[in-house]
Formats: C-alpha cells, structure tokens, sequence
C-alpha cells in the first residue's frame, strides 16, 4: 500500500509556512486534521475547508476517523517534528511506517534551545503535556538545563510552585511562547518569585541552580523516604539495584513493595521503564505512592494484592525484587514470569525469609550473599560501630536451565 498518511510538521507561521510541495499535497488531500488555529489559514489557501476537521478530544479518537478513511490521501498537520514528543510515533505505531510519510518542521525545542543559546545536545528533554508535573523533579539535578514542553497556560506558574516547594526556588525558568510566530514573546523569573501570565503554547527552560539535588543520584538517603521502619536501607538498596540492572524501556516488579523504594530507585535510573509495586499492605500502598510522586515517579504503578495472585496479567519483567512477603511459591511465580536473562534479587532478614533464599538458591543456583553494615556512632564519649540487622540476598539470572526447572523438567 501507498504512504497514505502524511504527517506534516507545521510551526507558528501556520500553513504559510510550508514548501510549495506540501501546499501541492494539502490541495490533493482527501482529509485534513489540523488544530482548529489553522483552519482559516487552511481554508482560504485551499478555497474550502469543508475537508479539514480538528483533533477530537480523546485524541484517541482520531484512529477511528482515519480508519474510515484508510488509503485516502490524509495529511495530519503536527507541531514542529511529529517525531519528537509528537503524534508520529502513535500513528506509525499504530498504521505502520510503510502507511506513514513524516515530513518535519523545526521544532520549538530546536528554536527554545537557540533562544537560549544552550547546545541541544546538553539539555534533558521532558514533556508535561497531559502527564504529572512531577516526572521533572528527577532532572532537577545540579546545573542540570531543561526545556519543558508545557500544557498550557497553567503550566508555567504550577512548575515555578513545585520546584519552590522542593527547595529549587531560585532555578531560573523562562517560558518561551509562540516561538517563531509574530506574538513570539518570553518571560523570565526565578521559581519562587514567578507571577507571569504566559500563552498556552509555549515551552519552559529551567536552569537549575548550583546545589546538591535530593531526587537524583544513587541510593536515596533513608531520611528521605517515608517507611514504617521496615525499609530496605541505603547500603542494600544500592546493592539491589545495581545488580538489577536498570535500563531504558525495561519492566520491572517490586513484590512486598513496602515504601516502594527499590522500585522508585530502579525507575528513577531506566528511563521510558514500567514498574509494578505490590503489596498486600494497603498503608503501604499509599505510602508507596507518597513516596513516587515525591520522587516524580509517575511510570509506577501500584496493586494492593496478595502475592503471588496480586502478579497474574501483569507484563513480563525484566528484573524482580522480593523484598517482602517471601514464599516458594512467590518465588517459583517470578521465575516463571521472568523474561530470559531477566534478573530477580530477594532479600530476607529473618532466619524463616533465609531458609526459603537457602532452598530457592539451592534449586536455581544463582549467589547467595550476606550483606552486613555497619555505622559509626557515638558511645559515650567515643565512638564504635553500631550494625545493622544482616540482610541474606539472592542474586538470580535466568536461564535455559532455570527454565527447565521452573517448568518442572530439570
């Protein structure tokens, strides 16, 4: 079949603005979507716009129309690279590249980075369009630039409110709107002293400041994760993680979740990953979720379920954590579940939870560790080292053999 949908990146100047050989299109087209700013334009250039609708609300709508058009010329007219934060991917995803011919305009994000003069290739993407405000904070690192594509006019003001809420209230935010267009306009003020009304259509870039940030980097201070005392600490988190071996797109599963930590740690170092946070605890399920949106962890999701019920359905992981609620049959579940070279770690600190490591160990093989921590603390007028409750971990990577034994023919 022939590329009958046509993605076309269109910026401030409208349809104006494009080559003489998408105008030659657009007059060909059989159907228009376009957002309704353009419609006019559309309309006198083309002497109807009898063929030109807008995008519906949900967007997943859209897919309906254009199946009853299939094989039509339809042209879809996206803000600047429909690639990039766009509608391309849904729709390529959806009707397949051969259907798809993606024709780019210059981004806002290109024209926010030249307005500001940062390279490109040095600053940290982030869209907040019909996504948590959140999922910023992880970015928020020391001297870190972002540009932010925003949702609309409220954008701005609620951004500057939550980095000065979580201490960044003199990151330097300006909002760029228009970009390209005759009402391009910016405007610029710290965080905690932000009062500009700002356009729907604009992009935001933040300079965060010279100082520690406290939602990034590795091992999350204990201090700053609510718990209930029963918390995988620092030293074995890090441990955890680590040999979990966090990457992008991955999926993951916290079983016996409790404050969701080793989950939000995973998720805060694999970016475009899924996480599943279970537990049989609805208190701390809630806490879980406290503690994800602190973190701007919005890809977690979070069941309040006994295990191993609570993990039928769910997607195939990539790497399990155990960190609560232990049993051979919680065990023998993840392993069956796991996706070939996926990793599980499991963790005990009871001498019950240790025997059951012992037993899945000796039936699996993989590396049974004791970890033991010490810290420094006063006594009296000196000092000794005071320890921690040693945790036994199970580090497991799936295999042929282990698969074999997971389905009861080894």
């Amino acid at each position: 079949m022939d590329r009958w949908l046509t993605i076309v990146g269109v910026g401030e100047t409208g349809p104006q603005g494009l080559s003489e050989a998408v105008k030659t299109a657009l007059a060909d087209a059989s159907l228009i979507v376009a957002a309704t700013r353009f419609h006019a334009a559309l309309g006198a250039m083309l002497g109807t716009s009898d063929h030109v609708i807008g995008f519906p609300s949900p967007l997943a709508d859209l897919y309906a129309k254009l199946e009853e058009h299939k094989g039509q010329k339809i042209i879809i007219m996206a803000t600047g690279d429909p690639l990039w934060f766009g509608i391309g991917a849904s729709l390529i995803n959806r009707f397949g590249a051969d259907a798809c011919l993606v024709i780019p305009h210059v981004s806002g994000l290109q024209m926010a980075a030249a307005r500001m003069g940062w390279p490109i290739a040095s600053c940290k993407i982030i869209t907040i369009h019909g996504r948590a405000i959140d999922q910023i904070l992880p970015s928020c690192q020391r001297r870190a630039r972002l540009l932010v594509i925003a949702e609309n006019g409220q954008s701005a003001p609620q951004v500057a409110q939550l980095l000065t809420e979580q201490g960044y209230g003199d990151a330097d935010i300006t909002a760029l709107a228009h970009l390209g267009g005759d009402d391009e306009a910016s405007f610029h003020a710290k965080a905690a002293d932000w009062q500009h009304q700002v356009p729907d259509f604009h992009i935001l870039a933040i300079s965060c400041p010279d100082k520690p940030a406290h939602h990034a980097g590795f091992a999350l201070t204990d201090g700053d994760i609510e718990n209930d005392g029963k918390l995988t600490k620092a030293d074995s988190r890090a441990s955890a993680v680590a040999k979990l071996r966090p990457f992008a797109g991955a999926v993951m599963w916290d079983v016996g979740a409790g404050s969701g930590a080793v989950a939000i740690e995973f998720l805060l170092l694999a970016p475009q990953s899924r996480g599943f946070a279970i537990d049989k605890n609805i208190n701390q399920i809630d806490m879980a979720r406290r503690n994800a949106k602190k973190f701007g962890v919005s890809n977690l999701q979070h069941i309040h379920a006994e295990s191993p019920l609570g993990l039928n359905d769910l997607p195939v992981p990539d790497a399990v954590f155990i960190g609560g609620g232990l049993s051979s049959l919680t065990i023998d579940t993840c392993i069956a579940a796991l996706r070939g070279d996926g990793v599980l770690v499991a963790h005990a600190v009871t001498l019950e939870s240790e025997a059951l490591l012992l037993a899945a160990w000796q039936k699996y093989g993989g590396k049974l560790a004791r970890l033991s921590v010490h810290h420094a603390d006063p006594v009296g007028g000196f000092h000794g080292w005071r320890p921690l409750m040693p945790v036994t971990q199970w580090h497991f990577i799936k295999s042929a053999m282990a698969q074999r034994i997971s389905d009861g023919k080894g």
